[in-house]
């Protein structure tokens, strides 16, 4: 779906938006008065032993300011007072707003006019020459401003301490559905001082299970968060926070055991996270925040446990922000059926009505788009000449481009967002057209396909290349909008010259939106017609006086009309007609999706 590389920036860059939600906030109570104010920082800064030249716009203190309200708040200001420091670390800030007198650094922050906004400021923490590792000082931290409630967090600065870094897990390819298999979590302690303990954060998306936690090890099941926070679409995670006692001496690689993970249905593409800290207050840890709005339970398993490992692959020198974190891609032999089904509903006239059409992932797969969109589909529903949108749903748009080149006319094509970057198993997506048809007998359907940014920027996809998808019959289906009447078998001539009934034009009229297949014919509920035959040879039902009508099969090309669309790469549609003698109803016509499609 996309290289190993984008998806691990892509995963880092998840990873580090999720870890902001972990900092610690702490504001006074509002009241009447006006706004609160509010910090975010990391309850422990660890920095590494010796002096730091700051990079170019390099930072290595994340504090996040806020305010509550809507309005801006004019005349903010941001203090850190560094005494606590002192023969520890070096605490600037060179981003134009702070000036620094003794050993008091103000930033003039002005009209503060977000909720919770980075300081732009570019914080930098170095270490003083000689420093003890291990050593920790303090920062005190205060927002204030005019008519607002003030804002205080102290955070602890560490230097030279112990941290770790981890390596790279290889990606588990063909993972079978009810398998399981232990992650490679490695990684070595590169500060200063021995750990006393390695906490083990670990994130589980769908598709992935511990089927027995190890008793040091809580977990819980966080319903979304991730996804309203981030992304727009919830997942739900399971979190797990495994606390190994043991002493880890500066630079030894160990390896964890006894975390098994488990390969469930709902695996196609998924992965795991791992974080490793030294101390459960590091400035990425999530644990302190993830127990304040989960309950966690203990595992009852055996104990995980750490042995000494092979230094290989885990990279030397004192990590930066996302060196606590490595992570397991997996890659499951499963796939999810995507598929689209439509109704047309007319009123009494035939000529107005509503299309419905519904996207819907059949799973057994969740899909995870971690490419960023260029698998996720969209419906693409083609309307023909004759039928014009009166009622358009706000996730739909007007589409007049063809290979992403504008036109100078209106194509009637009309996009919808079908899913977010995240496709949960049972997942579906409704949208209802209003449509109204010219008049006459001309039979005219509406073609509804699945579509992405690959497919409808190249020749020759019809419908979104989704490799998961093991139907692809599903991904591309006509809609009757009105039908072509079927001929009727004549009446023997009773010697009275009475004439056949005739066969009044009128909409498809399978309520259920369900499709035949090519050859078949049904009769519907309560009908009591009998049997017509058409010029193809296959049969269709008529009904009598309860005014519903059958459906009956027929080959139609693309356009709907009686001919081949003369594309080469096309595949005849198994197409549905019906009779018309009552008003109302829907049919759901279903093709095989035409083109070749992507492995």
């Amino acid at each position: 779906m996309n290289s190993t590389r984008t998806r691990r920036v892509l995963g880092t860059a998840a990873a580090t938006a999720v870890a902001a939600l972990s900092v610690g906030t702490l504001a006074v109570p509002a009241h009447a008065a006006g706004p609160t104010l509010s910090i975010e920082v990391g309850a422990l800064v660890q920095i590494q032993g010796e002096p730091t030249t700051q990079p170019q716009f390099g930072e290595n203190v994340f504090l996040r300011v806020g305010r509550t309200g809507t309005a801006p708040v004019p005349g903010a200001k941001l203090t850190l007072d560094t005494t606590g420091l002192d023969g520890v670390a070096v605490l600037t800030a060179s981003g134009g707003r702070c000036v620094t007198a003794a050993r008091t650094i103000t930033c003039d922050l002005n009209n503060l006019s977000s909720p919770n906004v980075n300081l732009t400021d570019h914080l930098w923490l170095s270490a003083v020459p000689g420093v003890k590792p291990g050593t920790r000082g303090m920062v005190h931290a205060a927002l204030t401003a005019p008519g607002a409630e003030s804002a205080n967090k102290d955070f602890a600065v560490e230097v030279g301490g112990a941290v770790f870094r981890t390596a790279e897990i290889a990606p588990k390819a063909h993972a079978k559905v009810g398998s399981t298999f232990t992650p490679a979590v490695r990684f070595a302690n590169r500060g200063g001082v021995s750990a006393a303990r390695a906490i083990v954060e670990v994130q589980l998306l769908p598709g992935l299970k511990v089927e027995d936690w190890p008793s040091n090890c809580e977990y819980a099941t966080d319903p979304g968060q991730i996804g309203q926070e981030g992304f727009g679409t919830p997942i739900a995670t399971t979190h797990g926070i495994c606390t190994v006692e043991g002493e880890i001496l500066p630079n030894e690689p160990v390896r964890l055991n006894g975390l098994d993970l488990t390969v469930t249905s709902e695996a196609e593409y998924t992965f795991a996270d791992f974080s490793v800290f030294a101390d459960p207050n590091a400035a990425a840890a999530q644990g302190p925040a993830l127990r304040k709005r989960l309950t966690f339970q203990h595992g009852t398993g055996a104990p995980a446990t750490l042995t000494r490992d092979s230094a290989e692959g885990i990279p030397s020198g004192y990590p930066d922000i996302n060196g606590h974190f490595t992570e397991q891609e997996v890659f499951a032999d499963n796939g999810a059926d995507f598929g689209l089904t439509g109704t047309w509903t007319p009123d009494a006239s035939g000529r107005t009505g509503t299309l419905t059409i519904t996207a819907a992932n059949r799973g057994p797969a969740s899909i995870f788009d971690r490419s960023g969109g260029e698998g996720t589909p969209f419906v693409r529903i083609q309307l023909p000449e004759g039928a014009t949108v009166t009622d358009l749903p706000k996730n739909c748009r007007a589409n007049n481009r063809v290979l992403g080149e504008p036109q100078d006319h209106p194509l009637n094509k009309f996009d919808c967002t079908a899913f977010d970057f995240f496709m949960a198993n049972g997942s579906s997506s409704r949208h209802v057209l209003g449509v109204q048809l010219d008049e006459g007998t001309v039979p005219l359907s509406a073609t509804v396909s699945f579509q992405n940014q690959l497919s409808e920027l190249e020749e020759g996809y019809p419908s979104a290349p989704m490799s998961w998808d093991p139907n692809p019959d599903n991904d591309r289906i006509k809609v009757a909008l009105r039908s072509l009447p079927a001929p009727v078998t004549p009446v023997p001539d009773s010697g009275a010259g009475t004439p056949a009934a005739p066969v009044v034009p009128a909409s498809a009229a399978d309520s259920t939106g369900a499709g035949t297949g090519a050859g078949s014919g049904s009769t519907a509920a309560g009908s009591t017609g009998g049997t017509a035959t058409t010029t193809a040879g296959r049969t269709a039902t008529r009904t009598g006086t309860t005014g519903t009508a059958g459906t009956a099969a027929l080959d139609l090309a693309d356009g709907g009309e009686l001919a081949d669309s003369g594309r080469g790469d096309a595949v005849p549609l198994a197409w549905a007609s019906a009779t018309a003698l009552a008003l109302g109803g829907a049919a759901l016509l279903t093709s095989r999706r035409l083109g070749r499609r992507r492995s």
